[in-house]
């Protein structure tokens, strides 16, 4: 089911929509991605703060003559000052902690003011690995929390989301 056809040619192909890697985490990971990049800003930013529990979620920020901050107030400012590194499993407890010190070694190079390192597993719960961690950078969810924020993205009647974001979609719940 993820595939979809090309126009005709001498012989018909099937190509894959989603990641050809071959390790699973990696072409869940892609796949993910690759839903994520199609979509509109607001339908990212929705998805993601669903999973990371965070209703007010942005990833950029548009304002309007924002005058605080500094001398002058310029008409508008777009803002954008996130690093989000994905960790992605497909196994359950598939979580290693020198991994996980790793990334946040990685987090901590950089200059944006918002760090998060999200960690995405099969797991029905948080894996206690990520407890002994103890940085609040770690946020983790789930693959079923992860398809019930689509659900409720697709079901919700103030969304006007286009038919082939929600193939997409309903594509990368299939594959989840």
């Amino acid at each position: 089911s993820w595939h979809y056809r090309r126009p005709k040619q001498s012989k018909e192909k099937m190509t894959s929509i989603f990641s050809t890697y071959s390790t699973g985490e990696n072409r869940v990971t892609a796949s993910i991605l690759a839903v994520l990049k199609s979509l509109s800003l607001s339908r990212i930013e929705r998805l993601l703060g669903a999973i990371l529990e965070q209703s007010e979620f942005e990833l950029v920020r548009f304002q309007n003559q924002p005058s605080k901050g500094g001398a002058g107030v310029p008409d508008a400012i777009i803002h954008a000052s996130i690093r989000l590194l994905l960790e992605t499993k497909t196994e359950r407890n598939g979580v290693r902690k020198p991994q996980i010190e790793r990334h946040l070694a990685r987090l901590s190079e950089a200059n944006e003011t918002v760090q998060v390192l999200l960690v995405l597993t099969p797991d029905d719960v948080r894996p206690r690995i990520l407890d002994d961690v103890n940085d609040q950078r770690v946020a983790w969810s789930s693959f079923a929390l992860l398809d019930q924020a689509i659900d409720e993205l697709l079901e919700d009647s103030h969304e006007v989301v286009s038919e082939r974001e929600a193939f997409l979609l309903r594509e990368l719940q299939s594959m989840l």
